[in-house]
């Protein structure tokens, strides 16, 4: 019923744990997908890669990477906030193997098949969330903002399945320029600002305490309205040729949702390493649309620190927070510093910050695009290393 607080479970199901969790089969696949898409500059510059990677990868990094954590993440808590049917095999591996095969395409410079596997992925995903939502016997929603993930997933399936069907000559320059930044930007900041504003708010929550959220409707009335200005920036910047007004407009959309929907990021002291890297994370996407205000000659150095100090650590805390939670321990009982996040954090701000030199500075191109790779590198088998056994690992079946 409305209002009821969400019990986070499915319908009974005999199916094994990594297809009711398919967190524990795409965030591996996520993070072998952007290992690839890293690797291919250092391989590149080595003569080891024959074709220059500009179009393969930022489709592996946002197909690949981000696609698998996205439908890690809605996979598994989507059907748990509606407390309806987990997902089944064939469903999965449908999933699992139109994902792959958009990979393969995009490695084979197959750019068109690509897509449209890409596009097929995401439409077969909101085919299966739709199921669960309107198909489903009479529950409680779930919470404001994971229907703007959800419409973001829809979105890019839109424009993935257009990319394909359409050639690229046939686009007005400006029109795919807001197609791109759809596809490119908005496909990931929807879905982290929309499921954000229930889940950040305990990232800051202090044990023994309930999180601080604000109301189901005052947060959905920030989430809405901070899209609605990040959609106009979008066509301002691209359609209108204004990247400086258009992301001067986005900051003011970003904070909206900052004051609006999750109040605690900047109320409360962060209290503990996580918290404080996620902090630093939306920080980074905010310092980006400022770094385009006052240079929006260099658009392109500064994105980077949108998907590598923004993006990238944003969801690897993300999907940290959904592991351990599914792992059968209790978030409160971690200890509140990590070397670990503290590491990864900084790393991932050195990589953004050496990707944008390659940029500025063109005489460093080279060795700081292999820098930046290779750096990223670490970080992501750093954080599959420390999440190796959790992610095999269920809770206890009491608490399934």
């Amino acid at each position: 019923m409305a209002g009821k607080a969400p019990a986070y479970r499915t319908l009974p199901t005999n199916a094994p744990l990594w297809v009711s969790e398919p967190f524990r089969v795409f965030f591996p696949l996520g993070i072998a997908a952007g290992l690839i898409g890293l690797l291919l500059w250092p391989l590149f510059y080595a003569g080891w890669w024959p074709i220059y990677p500009a179009l393969q990868h930022p489709r592996l990094m946002i197909f690949g990477f981000g696609t698998a954590f996205v439908m890690g993440f809605l996979g598994t808590a989507w059907p748990r906030f509606l407390e309806s049917e987990a997902l089944k095999l064939w469903e999965l591996t449908a999933l699992a193997l139109s994902w792959l095969a958009s990979q393969i395409a995009c490695l084979a410079q197959a750019i068109t098949l690509a897509d449209l596997c890409a596009g097929w992925t995401l439409l077969l995903l909101a085919t299966l969330l739709g199921r669960r939502l309107f198909g489903r016997e009479s529950r409680d929603w779930p919470p404001p903002g994971f229907a703007l993930a959800f419409l973001a997933v829809v979105m890019t399936a839109a424009i993935a399945l257009t990319w394909a069907l359409v050639p690229a000559t046939a686009f007005d320059p400006k029109v795919y320029v807001f197609l791109r930044l759809l596809a490119w930007q908005g496909f990931l900041l929807f879905p982290i600002l929309g499921v954000g504003s229930y889940l950040f708010t305990r990232f800051f929550q202090i044990p023994g305490q309930k999180p601080q959220h604000k109301g189901p409707a005052h947060r959905a009335l920030a989430v809405w309205t901070c899209a609605a200005v990040l959609l106009v920036s979008f066509a301002i910047e691209a359609l209108a040729g204004q990247p400086r007004l258009g992301n001067a407009l986005r900051l003011a959309g970003l904070v909206v949702w900052a004051i609006g929907a999750v109040p605690v990021l900047w109320t409360r002291r962060a209290p503990n390493t996580r918290a404080w890297g996620l902090r630093i994370g939306l920080v980074s996407i905010a310092l980006t649309c400022l770094c385009r205000v006052i240079w929006p000659g260099q658009l392109l150095a500064f994105e980077h620190l949108l998907f590598l100090g923004g993006f990238s650590l944003i969801m690897l805390l993300t999907a940290d927070r959904v592991i351990v939670g599914h792992s059968g321990a209790d978030p409160a009982t971690i200890p509140a510093k990590s070397k670990l996040w503290r590491w990864i954090v900084w790393l991932v701000l050195i990589a953004a910050a050496t990707r944008a030199t390659a940029d500025l500075v063109p005489s460093t191109r080279v060795s700081h695009h292999i820098y930046a790779s290779v750096t990223l590198v670490a970080i992501f088998v750093m954080w599959v290393i420390h999440h190796r056994t959790r992610l095999r690992q269920g809770p206890p079946p009491s608490e399934r």
